[in-house]
C-alpha cells in the first residue's frame, strides 16, 4: 500500500479499537501490517492518556492484562514502590520511595519485553541519552539497572501539570507563555549542544513543576549523534514509532513523516506546533481523523498565531511560523528561540 492507503487503514482500525479491552485489540491489529499496526498502537496510546484521568475504568481493565504491573509489596532495588502512575506501551512508570523516604519517577521495562532488542536497545538509549544531559529544565537521572522486575530508570519526581492539561485551560496568558517557552527552548537547545535529539516532543512529555520551573522528560526516542536516518520497518516499543513515522502523529515533522532525515530542525518543528497550541489554544494541524491531520501537515498553510489572538507579540509570530516551516533548513535552531523568547522574558 502506499502511504495514504496506509493512513486510510490506521485510521478505520483505530476508531474499531479504541473502545476495546487490551485482548480483543490486539487480536483485532493481528492481521494488520507491522508499520500499520505499530501506528494504530501509537495513536492509541495518545488516546489512552488522554482518557487516564476521565476514564480509569480502562486502566484498570489494562492493568489485568499486564501480568508486569508491580503492587506496593515490591521493591526495585533500594526503591519501594509506592503508586502507580501510567502504564505505556514500554512498561510502567511508578512513584517510588528511596531509602530516606524521598519520592522518584521509577520507569520499569515490562518483562515480557526485555526479550526484544528493540525494546532494550530503546531503553538503553533513554538512560544513556538522559544520564548525559544536566540541566535545570531536563528530568534528572539518579541511577538505572537490572532487577527481577525488569531494567529500570529512576529519575527526579516532578509533581506538577503536563503542558497538555495546561493547555485544556485554552491558549496560555502571554506572560505565562514567554516564560514556559523561554524554558521549554533552553532545554532542547541543551540536548541539541549535546549531539541528542529527543525526537518525541509533544505536551505529554513537558511537566511545569508546582515552583514554575519548567521539566522535559522521556528520552525514549532520543538518539546520541546528532542526525540520523531513521530505520524503516523499526517498530518501537513504547507506544510510538521508531522508524518511518517516529513519535506522535500531532507534531511530527514533514521530513520524518516521509521517512527522511531527522534532525535538530525535527525537535523545533515539534515545539513550534506545541508552542503553536499554546498560544492560541488551537493545534495548527488539527483534523477529524489521521489522515486528516498528515495531509495538514504537509499541506495545510498555517494561519498566523496572532490571527486568532492578536496580544502575541510580531516576534514571537513570525517565530512560531518559522518553527513551523516545512523546510527544515528554514527553521531557526533551538538556541535562537530560547534567545528570543528571554529578550521578551526580560521586558516582563
Amino acid at each position: 500500500m502506499t502511504l495514504k492507503a496506509d493512513w486510510v487503514e490506521i485510521e478505520r482500525l483505530f476508531h474499531e479499537s479504541v473502545d476495546l479491552p487490551v485482548k480483543e485489540r490486539q487480536a483485532l491489529l493481528a492481521s494488520a501490517s507491522a508499520s500499520v499496526r505499530a501506528e494504530v498502537e501509537s495513536l492509541l496510546k495518545t488516546e489512552d492518556e488522554a482518557v487516564f484521568v476521565a476514564r480509569p475504568d480502562r486502566l484498570a481493565a489494562d492493568l489485568l492484562d499486564q501480568p508486569s504491573a508491580l503492587s506496593t509489596s515490591e521493591r526495585i532495588g533500594k526503591y519501594q514502590i509506592e503508586s502507580l502512575i501510567t502504564v505505556g506501551g514500554m512498561g510502567e512508570v511508578y512513584l517510588a520511595r528511596n531509602q530516606s523516604g524521598c519520592p522518584v519517577a521509577l520507569k520499569i521495562l515490562r518483562r515480557h519485553l526485555v526479550a526484544s532488542p528493540q525494546a532494550v536497545d530503546r531503553f538503553q538509549t533513554e538512560v544513556r541519552a538522559a544520564s548525559a544531559l544536566d540541566d535545570l529544565n531536563i528530568v534528572t537521572v539518579y541511577e538505572s539497572g537490572d532487577s527481577p522486575a525488569g531494567l529500570f530508570l529512576a529519575m527526579e519526581w516532578v509533581e506538577g501539570p503536563t503542558f497538555r492539561q495546561l493547555m485544556a485551560a485554552g491558549a496560555a496568558e502571554i506572560s505565562d507563555a514567554i516564560d514556559w517557552g523561554e524554558q521549554a527552548a533552553s532545554a532542547l537547545a541543551a540536548a541539541h549542544s549535546a549531539d541528542i535529539l529527543h525526537r518525541d516532543i509533544k505536551p505529554e512529555n513537558i511537566i511545569l513543576r508546582k515552583d514554575g520551573v519548567v521539566k522535559i522528560l522521556d528520552f525514549g526516542l532520543a538518539r546520541l549523534a546528532g542526525p540520523v536516518r531513521i530505520e524503516p520497518h523499526s517498530t518501537g516499543a513504547s507506544g510510538t514509532i521508531s522508524g518511518t513515522l517516529s513519535g506522535t502523529l500531532l507534531y511530527m515533522s514533514p521530513e520524518i513523516l516521509r521517512g527522511e532525515t531527522a534532525s535538530s530542525a525535527s525537535d523545533v518543528f515539534s515545539l513550534g506546533a506545541l508552542f503553536y497550541e499554546l498560544w492560541t489554544g488551537r493545534h495548527p494541524f488539527a483534523g477529524e481523523t489521521p489522515l486528516d491531520v498528515y495531509e495538514a501537515i504537509e499541506c495545510r498553510n498555517v494561519a498566523a498565531p496572532s490571527a486568532m489572538q492578536p496580544a502575541i507579540p510580531l516576534e514571537i509570530d513570525s517565530l512560531i511560523l518559522r518553527m513551523l516551516d516545512r523546510d527544515p533548513a528554514l527553521r531557526p535552531p533551538a538556541h535562537e528561540v530560547r534567545d528570543v523568547f528571554s529578550r521578551f522574558s526580560a521586558r516582563t
